[in-house]
């Protein structure tokens, strides 16, 4: 027989920041334990509820036992069954021990790859549902990711949270009510509702009535998504009462509806006197210390309004309202005091203490950083604008690392550049130095804003390759899932930087150039290769290109042979390009005679090169050798396409370089045809070599054509 089944465990409060990771543990893995031990069927759904004091799973059309099935064991070979005088070996008694019977009660099947072996075969009895469904939760709950697990009683049993009640119903019927789990039974078929409007213990009639009756009767929103859905049309309506508009913060969204059972919206003031404070101070102290959503008029100024979710439903909302304004009010005054305090020092001022700060053990004071970070803004900011943006650049990167010793930052570490913005703003800095400051952060997240300004620009590139190296130098290289210092984030706004801003300066430039600014120790250690950082950055590149839905070969074709030594801006117009040249016939039909020289190449031990430049250092190949009018055709070819190519990429027309080189096909074509490239005569096959070497560098000038193909 099949029916729903449902298990549901009541705890304490559990911790709203991981509840959706528990849940789905806890519902895959009694779906999955259910699934390998025969209990499901085709038409088996899985439902998973969770609020802040029950996790639970239902899943539909699930058996009451197994079925009985078939088993067959494979024991040993029957070549190594016997030993030499025909004496059965301890291997195959054994096997026959292990299955309960007799040598003789065994046979001799062949597996798969057919050899003989000695098999067993019987038929396993199915266990019940309740049995079997007791083993999985007894393996599953120990193992739910938690940080930490508690205990409470004189019990032995441990849990996230102190547990309340547990409950297995498979239909209308209970599942082992004689076995304890977590020092509880499930003898009843009840369970309980919201800890305030519901009265005593809720009788469940049937397993797939669970939601509606602890709805119902329970004042219970079992369903995250529903909890979520509802408050966020509470947070709507509420809003527009007000005439305002939520700050949007899907975390925070997550982090209320797993506090609440049954949400109910409430509109709070504050003192509009506050509002002098930075706003961003104020959000973040209504949203990180209170789960307040605050409100902003259509010019995206904050308003003196807050909602609150609340999980108490009442008529008389006036003392939760009170509470709540009471409680940030307070907070807001903390900030006030911070604001005030932090402005009779300018962010100048602060800078000489930063010496006092341990940025690393083995890379100095945060002082130190500064400096490093100011030196190599100033490098970049010269390349890229001159003397005025590297006088600037190093400016503000002096003052970047100032507010972090200011009381608002320590008290809200996540405004580090936004304060300093306002400070400097404070202090009568420029709009530019003041924007630069705040921005040098960025971009802090995938798809975070960049930098406003040049200004900015130079600095956030700076900071970013200053840990980079620095880290890379003390052996702090990124493993597996093991990224302390987040480089790889860092490497990523590098990439974005370079990309979207268009910068006119390649990695491998920027590397060389930040890793002059560095200490010795640091220049001069193996772990620090510029090849290495290198080809970290160009991961990045390529994840970068692959996010903007690139082709594989495309971005490979471009990125590996180009990415350390031309602009990355210019690779984002290339790539697109380099993938429509190969979704043409003439296209792929190019790439594939390239893979071919490349191949012959590196067989016969000849150097590879790639780029246009290596056209001037090498050695061109002897026309007077030639032996067949199909070397001198494509060396013409060469020479008149070849050429034409290059002109069109110095003209940056990068789609006409890659198309014009499709006239190459016929003459690369008839080449293969009639000429055997190794010659017997050294001088003939050697020239030849010198012949694919030059065409492979003319044809590969703006992408590796072999490797478009795989």
């Amino acid at each position: 027989m099949q029916d729903t089944l449902l298990v549901e465990i009541i705890t304490e409060e559990l911790p709203p920041k991981l509840l959706q990771n528990l849940s789905n543990s806890f519902s895959e893995g009694v779906f999955n334990g259910l699934d390998k031990n025969f209990l499901l069927t085709s038409d088996s759904k899985l439902t998973a509820y969770v609020t802040p004091r029950r996790l639970a799973v239902s899943i539909t059309s699930v058996l009451d036992a197994q079925a009985e099935r078939e088993v067959e064991r494979r024991g040993p070979a029957v070549t190594a069954a016997y030993d030499v005088s025909g004496k059965e070996t301890p291997a195959l008694q054994g096997f026959a021990r292990s299955c309960g019977v007799a040598v003789d009660d065994l046979k001799q099947e062949p597996d798969t790859k057919g050899i003989l072996c000695y098999t067993y075969k019987h038929k396993r009895p199915g266990q019940d549902l309740g049995n079997i469904l007791i083993k999985i939760l007894q393996g599953l709950l120990p193992k739910i990711p938690a940080p930490r697990m508690m205990r409470w009683g004189d019990g032995n049993e441990h849990f996230i949270r102190p547990v309340h009640n547990f409950i297995m119903l498979h239909g209308r019927n209970l599942l082992c009510e004689s076995v304890e789990l977590l020092g509880l039974k499930s003898t009843k078929s009840e369970t309980l509702g919201h800890r305030f409007l519901s009265k005593g213990r809720i009788e469940l009639p049937h397993a797939t009535e669970y939601e509606k009756v602890l709805l119902e009767s329970g004042e219970v929103i079992a369903s995250f998504e529903k909890r979520k859905k509802l408050i966020i049309e509470k947070l709507h309506d509420a809003s527009k009462k007000e005439n305002g508009n939520i700050v949007q913060d899907d975390f925070l969204l997550n982090e209320v509806t797993a506090l609440v059972e049954y949400p109910e919206v409430y509109v709070g003031k504050f003192n509009q006197t506050f509002l002098h404070i930075p706003q961003e101070c104020l959000i973040l102290s209504m949203k990180q210390h209170q789960k307040y959503f605050p409100l902003l008029d259509n010019k995206g100024n904050l308003l003196s309004r807050f909602l609150m979710v609340s999980n108490i439903r009442t008529n008389k909302s006036a003392a939760i309202i009170s509470g709540n304004e009471r409680v940030l009010q307070a907070r807001l005054a903390d900030a006030e005091f911070f604001f005030d305090q932090d402005r009779k020092k300018t962010l100048a001022s602060r800078i000489k203490k930063l010496g006092g700060v341990v940025y690393h053990s083995k890379l100095g004071m945060l002082s130190d950083r500064v400096e490093r970070v100011s030196k190599i803004a100033q490098a970049i900011g010269l390349q890229l604008g001159g003397k005025k943006l590297a006088a600037l650049a190093s400016e503000v990167a002096m003052l970047a690392k100032a507010d972090l010793l200011t009381d608002m930052v320590g008290e809200f570490p996540e405004l580090q550049g936004i304060m300093g913005r306002y400070y400097a703003k404070h202090d009568g800095m420029s709009d530019e130095l003041a924007f630069a400051i705040e921005d040098h952060y960025k971009p802090r997240f995938s798809g975070d804003d960049l930098p406003r300004n040049m200004a900015g620009i130079c600095v956030a590139l700076a900071d970013k390759l200053e840990i980079l190296i620095g880290m890379f130098g003390i052996g702090q290289i990124p493993s597996g899932d093991k990224d302390p210092f987040a480089l790889r984030r860092h490497a990523f706004g590098i990439v974005r930087i370079l990309v979207q801003k268009n910068l006119d300066i390649n990695l491998y430039e920027l590397i060389i150039l930040a890793q002059e600014k560095m200490p010795e120790n640091i220049r001069h250690n193996t772990k620090n290769d510029p090849a290495l950082i290198n080809n970290f950055l160009l991961d990045r590149v390529r994840r970068y290109f692959s996010d903007q839905g690139n082709d594989y070969h495309a971005i490979e074709s471009v990125v590996s042979p180009f990415g350390g030594t031309t602009p990355l801006g210019t690779l984002s117009d290339i790539i697109p390009m380099a993938a429509k040249f190969l979704s043409t016939e003439e296209g792929r039909v190019l790439a594939n005679a390239n893979k071919r020289i490349t191949n012959i190449l590196k067989k016969s031990g000849q150097e590879v090169t790639c780029t246009g430049d290596s056209l001037e250092t090498m050695n061109m190949p002897d026309p007077s050798l030639f032996e067949s009018d199909a070397e001198i055709n494509l060396w013409d070819a060469l020479q008149r396409i070849g050429k034409e190519s290059e002109i069109l990429k110095s003209e940056r027309n990068f789609a006409g370089a890659l198309n014009i080189l499709v006239k190459l096909a016929p003459p690369v074509k008839d080449f293969f045809e009639q000429v055997m490239v190794n010659s017997e005569d050294e001088r003939i096959r050697n020239n030849r070599f010198l012949l694919l070497q030059y065409g492979r560098v003319y044809m590969n000038q703006v992408a590796d054509l072999s490797l478009m193909v795989s």
